[in-house]
């Protein structure tokens, strides 16, 4: 529940009016990548290529990943992208693009379009809650 909370009070710091489906999906989305061990090898391009070139459930999945990494990095991890001297704009678009592409078919069948086009469109927004998390974080939580 600790992702709640941070979450929670990133939202009110940003002032972000956030859609309860776009916060859960984020609290899931940081929960299951707190866990990932991969996440700063990836490399997003490569598997936005091959996720456009896959179809059904598992195309969708791989798009869907493609999207909350460019998330994760852009708002959790700038630094990497700095390191590597990748613009951030670049995680944002891509990621933008990932979730845009779940709202069409074949991925619309599989995937919520409304929460994906929600997302896509928020991203930018998005970034700044959990960048705004992170400076929440560097201090006690109450």
């Amino acid at each position: 529940m600790i992702w709640q909370k941070l979450v929670d009070e990133a939202i009110g710091q940003t002032g972000y009016h956030c859609d309860e489906n776009v916060e859960h999906y984020l609290i899931l989305t940081l929960d299951h990548f707190s866990t990932e061990k991969d996440l700063a090898s990836v490399v997003v391009a490569i598997d936005f290529l091959l996720a456009l070139n896959s179809f059904g459930r598992k195309g969708g999945n791989q798009m869907r990943k493609v999207g909350d990494e460019c998330l994760l990095l852009a708002g959790l991890f700038p630094e990497r992208a700095r390191r590597k001297h990748v613009p951030l704009e670049y995680f944002i678009n891509l990621g933008q693009e990932a979730y845009r592409l779940l709202t069409n078919p074949p991925f619309k069948w599989i995937y919520d379009p409304k929460l994906f086009a929600k997302l896509s469109q928020d991203f930018p927004t998005l970034i700044d809650v959990l960048q705004t998390m992170r400076k929440i974080y560097k201090k006690p939580l109450q």
